[in-house]
């Protein structure tokens, strides 16, 4: 019990209390901001984290990815725009809502909603993460690198619609990772002679690059488009915005479901909450097709949309925890923070760190406590962020990526690290290519690598431990078997016809 004591106590510290309150208000303001999403803020605060105790640094990431996935809901019913992309299927009943006047019911469905999907994968993290960390643990070289294998080939063909721009986006980022010196011989490698590169790639301008800077140069292509609020919540019926009992029963076994689904897409690494959303909406639109008017501004459109992507939160701790491998792009950022801080996440974290693994319990369940205290009572202050226009915002957040990039290393390559990382995320999000593959692998390389020059290492060169091996075995059937079902939803995809492809959703 003394870790456990010692993780919540050390999170109810007033400095992490007001720490993770701070980190929750902003996730919420800048989830409710179309344009900047969970992942630039927390790409932006690992800058910061670097120099906080362990608590601190936890509860800011946590608390920044807890809210703002409820955040972008905001701007979903307000705008019919979402704040995040995981909030993109809210649009469909969200919207229609609010232009019946129900735009404070609609936002707090969302955020019972949310609360209810965030609690129910907390208690999954709890309850199986040791598990799978247990059986993580009799795991040898050649068991990792099946696994970190498998991981690879799944974010790749999982992320995004095409088989081969997730597999591209994945193979960059095994590129990149490269980048430096061997870690077993020392030699450098793509270096172009540069003595700034032998360190490799640094994390935080990477990361920085693909999601904050890509953003502010697509931002500019827009010539910064506006901030606007299309409803006034002052305006409208209290009594029809009461959400009653009968109502509120009614979502429970959807929300539930949908719940399950979130936690089960969670688990799964680089498929992420924008996917859950949608296949959560669409599975309780056809269970309650007899009775709903979903798209019309059907209250359980939102309640199964948020509380699947809020059910991803929690469900994405489990594969970083037990395994070392990350759930989606936010807890890959999570992770890197992790090493940073010293901290390598993975089946003996349990044991050598059980006080870090009671932290990230508690920082998630605190920060939905305070998402739902916060989002409750502040619905109109935040809906007034919405307004704030982008030519301001943008400077602002340009210079904290600068700022934050530069001063990891005090070094000027991380600076043009950034530069290209944000030129080249700007290219993905023109050419529907997933970053998220790209960032996870760029992760999960080194132990990779580690781990398969160790089993060629013992094996002297050879590879029949992998094709004789239970577990590896496993791993490439059921790797082999996505990758034939990816193809062939792609070739099917490929022939429908345009009309037919749009009616069939």
């Amino acid at each position: 019990m003394d870790p456990l004591l010692q993780a919540f106590w050390g999170l109810m510290e007033p400095v992490t209390l007001l720490t993770l309150l701070v980190s929750v208000t902003v996730g919420l303001i800048i989830g409710a901001i179309p344009g900047l999403s969970v992942n630039i803020a927390v790409a932006l605060a690992v800058p910061l984290t670097i120099f906080m105790p362990m608590d601190q640094a936890l509860a800011t990431l946590i608390g920044l990815y807890g809210a703002g996935i409820f955040g972008g809901s905001i701007s979903a019913i307000l705008l019919n725009a979402p704040g995040t992309p995981a909030s993109a299927a809210t649009i469909f009943d969200g919207y229609p809502m609010a232009q019946q006047g129900l735009a404070t019911k609609a936002l707090r469905i969302s955020l019972i909603a949310s609360a209810f999907g965030s609690i129910f994968s907390i208690v999954l993290l709890v309850l199986l993460a040791p598990q799978l960390a247990n059986f993580a643990l009799r795991f040898g070289p050649v068991e990792i690198a099946s696994l970190l294998f498998f991981t690879f080939l799944i974010i790749g063909i999982l992320s995004g619609n095409s088989l081969m721009k997730g597999l591209l986006s994945g193979a960059i980022g095994m590129l990149l990772a490269t980048v430096g010196t061997d870690p077993m011989v020392g030699t450098p490698r793509f270096t172009f002679g540069s003595t700034a590169l032998m360190d490799g790639l640094t994390y935080v301008p990477l990361l920085v690059g693909l999601f904050a800077v890509a953003e502010i140069i697509e931002e500019a292509t827009r010539r910064f488009s506006q901030g606007t609020r299309k409803f006034d919540l002052g305006d409208e019926n209290v009594e029809a915005n009461r959400l009653r009992w009968t109502e509120f029963k009614g979502m429970l076994m959807p929300m539930t479901r949908a719940s399950a689904i979130g936690s089960a897409i969670g688990i799964m690494p680089g498929i992420g909450a924008t996917i859950a959303s949608f296949m959560s909406y669409a599975d309780a639109k056809r269970s309650l097709n007899k009775d709903n008017t979903f798209g019309k501004g059907d209250p359980r459109g939102v309640a199964v949309s948020e509380s699947a992507n809020n059910a991803v939160v929690g469900a994405t701790f489990i594969p970083t925890l037990a395994l070392g491998v990350p759930g989606d792009a936010v807890t890959a950022i999570l992770l890197g923070a992790l090493v940073l801080q010293g901290v390598t996440p993975g089946p003996l974290i349990f044991i050598t760190s059980p006080d870090i693994v009671y932290t990230i319990y508690f920082a998630l369940l605190f920060a939905t406590l305070l998402m739902v205290a916060i989002g409750y009572f502040a619905v109109r202050p935040l809906a007034m962020t919405l307004r704030i226009p982008k030519i301001y915002l943008m400077p602002c957040v340009a210079l904290v990526c600068v700022a934050g990039s530069y001063v990891t290393r005090n070094n000027l390559m991380d600076i043009y690290v950034m530069l290209g990382a944000g030129v080249l995320g700007f290219i993905f999000n023109r050419t529907d290519i997933p970053v998220a593959p790209l960032l996870i692998t760029f992760i999960i390389t080194p132990p990779f690598e580690q781990a398969l020059r160790q089993a060629l290492t013992r094996s002297q060169g050879s590879f029949e431990p992998f094709l004789t091996n239970p577990v590896s075995l496993t791993l490439g059937v059921a790797a082999l078997a996505l990758f034939v079902l990816a193809a062939y939803r792609s070739r099917r995809q490929g022939t429908v016809p345009p009309v037919e492809r749009t009616q069939n959703p």
